[in-house]
């Protein structure tokens, strides 16, 4: 069974209690972010990431984005961080920008689509940053879309997809797609822009050399 809500409907505090309480419990939610509605669980669930590539139908080598908080949390999951890490990140977070950074191995791999590196993001969403902190952890969390599927925010879709699949929908405004975050690898040296996104690639390059 699946329990769907209208984000307009209910307080933060309301969302935010009733996903936690779903979320630590290895379940999976479907949620408004501020670019696109994403699917997720807790990251360091095993079992609940294993069944989130399940329900997208999403190919193993295809890494999950790791949703965080604040800039600091990084320091948990990555080797080393790159000073062109804070440049980025001081201008763009919380916004729509995927940095992919080498992980240290305390997120399994599979979150990392069986890589040694993990892409995070701090998405401009306080409901989204309200829960991570709730929590205590990031969250393993990707388009709402099954894969080959273009993305939606549409209620109709997000329900024919996902209704009795998750076990919460959180329904925000039923709007037109948006562009995705743009995705860049700090570990390549130098730096590659993966996928460009909202942010230009002009505007990135500019704030990495």
């Amino acid at each position: 069974m699946t329990e769907i809500i209208f984000e307009r409907k209910l307080a933060e505090e309301q969302i935010i209690e009733l996903a936690r309480g779903i979320l630590i419990n290895g379940g999976i939610i479907v949620i408004p972010t501020d670019t696109i509605p994403g699917i997720g669980c807790i990251a360091d669930n095993q079992d609940a990431v294993s069944r989130l590539f399940e329900l997208k139908d999403r190919p193993l080598n295809l890494a999950l984005p790791v949703i965080i908080a604040d800039s600091k949390d990084v320091e948990a999951y990555v080797e080393y961080i790159p000073s062109t890490f804070y440049k980025l990140t001081d201008r763009y977070w919380p916004g729509p920008l995927t940095v992919i950074l080498k992980s240290n191995g305390v997120i399994d791999k599979k979150v990392g689509g069986g890589k040694d590196t993990l892409g995070f993001r701090i998405p401009d969403s306080p409901l989204i940053r309200g829960l991570i902190r709730t929590i205590k952890k990031p969250l393993a969390l990707t388009s709402a879309n099954p894969h080959n599927v273009g993305p939606s925010a549409v209620h109709q879709k997000l329900l024919s997809w996902w209704k009795n699949e998750v076990e919460l929908i959180v329904l925000g405004k039923s709007t037109a797609p948006r562009v995705p975050s743009a995705v860049i690898d700090l570990v390549s040296q130098p730096p590659k822009i993966l996928r460009e996104g909202i942010i230009q690639t002009m505007d990135l390059e500019a704030n990495l050399y």
